[in-house]
């Protein structure tokens, strides 16, 4: 059943009281562009979907037409997909129509997820963003959280864009071109998760999956003003690699909340993944008498002007809802990238440095460089042992000068500027820095892979400068991710929506 802008207002009407947002939304928060026309099911939540379906007022075919529909219209301006599923998806679709009209529906019966080209699914292909890969065998098995979602009734239409070997904030390939945001086209999606991002902020999926070793699912959060949650390790069944874990991004937070039901838990496809599951709870209580931490990450990078006050407009938000917030400094420095980074390379993930370097003349840009700066570097059991030594330090440290004095979150900006380029192409003739030129600089999220039992969840701070959102990170003590899901429930209802009230991307 085809539904109207007119029925789908009047149905939005009809739903429950939404608390009003206490943030008031400046001129400067929206964009200056006309926003691309939509079908309304496009951008529906989760809810909304699942009642209008049970309602029989649209179904997941109709979802799924729509969404198709925009990803043939919009998708070359934006280049977030690789390869497209539409023909198994009408499949899904139509075989969760025939379950909604049985009464047999699933927690995301119908609903479109986008996956991100590092969930395995049977017969399909996985490619890493590289030439390397692009012929690679299809898979045998499924990724654990595409077995997830598969027995939860998701639809998946499409797989979406990574960096080359997903080490970049954001997506420029050989295999696949350039990715872009929606938002400003001459803008990073952010990366690793860079597709995924474009995908949601595009309304092309109404969820999608991402994955984070050194801020792959927050920093397309924050490029494309929707939530991402970086679990702690093993609360969603991911592998052995602490620094790595799957994770969800959607454009509400109640979305995220149905996503993370679905794919948190333990699984006989991963050995870390926590038992028992953590159930998380629709509703949350308010912040009133929280002791809330500020850390702007001075000494990895300087925020710049426009960041810092939407920041600052969101903390004064927060002091109205009864919060206390303080300044604090963790002690993260720049200058530990490299143990960082050299630890990361010291587990199995440091393989695709023996690959790339075999194949050097089919990289895309930057890629040689990094290859340059690891050689003659050793990469082992020492460089393990000081990574280990700095998580040691750095977590003796959050815990007496942050979570050791009862504060209950911890927010860092996740991008010190939106501005980071796209096209990495252009940066690298234009010998733009290999760091600023793949919008490393700017990134304040690694230390928190190295911190990989903190839990974050990043939420969208509106829009910040030239048509570009920009989100937070909200990180937890420990194994304390409920605490950061009540942190971001009461957010989304003191901050002003995005893709709401005229506040779509221009595509422009």
């Amino acid at each position: 059943m085809k539904m109207d802008r007119r029925t789908f207002a009047a149905w939005l009407l009809a739903a429950p009281f939404v608390m009003k947002s206490g943030l008031p939304a400046a001129a400067s928060d929206l964009p200056a562009a006309e926003a691309v026309p939509a079908d309304p099911l496009c951008y529906a939540s989760v809810d909304e979907l699942k009642a209008m379906f049970q309602a029989g007022k649209a179904s997941p075919v109709d979802l799924l037409k729509a969404q198709i529909k925009r990803v043939e219209a919009l998708n070359p301006k934006v280049n977030c997909i690789t390869y497209e599923h539409f023909d198994q998806a009408m499949k899904e679709a139509r075989a969760s129509e025939a379950r909604y009209r049985s009464g047999e529906a699933r927690p995301l019966e119908g609903i479109t997820v986008a996956l991100k080209d590092d969930c395995s699914r049977v017969g399909w292909k996985t490619t890493q963003g590289s030439l390397l890969f692009k012929d690679s065998p299809p898979a045998t098995e499924n990724a654990a959280i595409v077995d997830m979602l598969e027995a939860a009734g998701a639809v998946m239409p499409f797989q979406t864009t990574v960096p080359e070997f997903y080490l970049f904030v954001g997506a420029s390939t050989r295999a696949f071109g350039t990715t872009r945001t929606p938002w400003n086209l001459e803008y990073s999606p952010g990366g690793s998760s860079a597709g995924s991002g474009a995908a949601l902020a595009a309304g092309f999926a109404t969820l999608a999956t991402g994955s984070d070793m050194g801020g792959s699912i927050r920093l397309p959060a924050s490029q494309n003003g929707v939530y991402g949650y970086r679990p702690t390790h093993g609360r969603v069944a991911s592998g052995e690699v602490p620094m790595w874990t799957h994770g969800p991004l959607a454009r509400r937070f109640d979305d995220l909340v149905h996503f993370q039901n679905v794919i948190v838990g333990p699984s006989e496809k991963s050995m870390s993944a926590i038992r028992p599951r953590l159930d998380y709870p629709a509703q949350y209580p308010d912040l009133s008498g929280w002791r809330i931490a500020v850390d702007w990450g001075a000494n990895i990078a300087t925020v710049t002007l426009a960041m810092k006050d939407a920041m600052l407009r969101g903390i004064e938000v927060l002091r109205a809802a009864g919060c206390v917030v303080d300044e604090v400094d963790c002690g993260f420095s720049k200058k530990d990238f490299n143990t960082f980074s050299h630890g990361l390379m010291a587990t199995s993930i440091g393989v695709i440095i023996d690959i790339a370097n075999a194949h050097r003349e089919q990289l895309s840009p930057y890629m040689s460089e990094i290859l340059d700066q690891v050689a003659g570097t050793p990469i082992g059991p020492h460089q393990a042992e000081e990574a280990e030594a700095l998580v040691a330090r750095w977590h003796q440290q959050i815990q007496q000068r942050v979570f050791g004095k009862g504060y209950r979150i911890l927010l860092m900006p996740t991008m010190a500027t939106s501005l980071v380029g796209a096209d990495m192409f252009k940066s690298k003739e234009r010998n733009v820095p290999l760091m600023e030129g793949c919008g490393l600089d700017y990134a304040l999220t690694w230390p928190w892979n190295l911190l990989n039992r903190y839990p974050i969840v990043d939420v969208p701070l509106g829009i910040v400068e030239e048509r570009m959102p920009a989100g937070m990170q909200a990180i937890g003590q420990t194994f304390t991710d409920l605490d950061t899901f009540q942190f971001a429930s009461n957010w989304s209802r003191l901050q002003p929506p995005l893709f709401a009230d005229g506040r779509f991307p221009t595509f422009s």
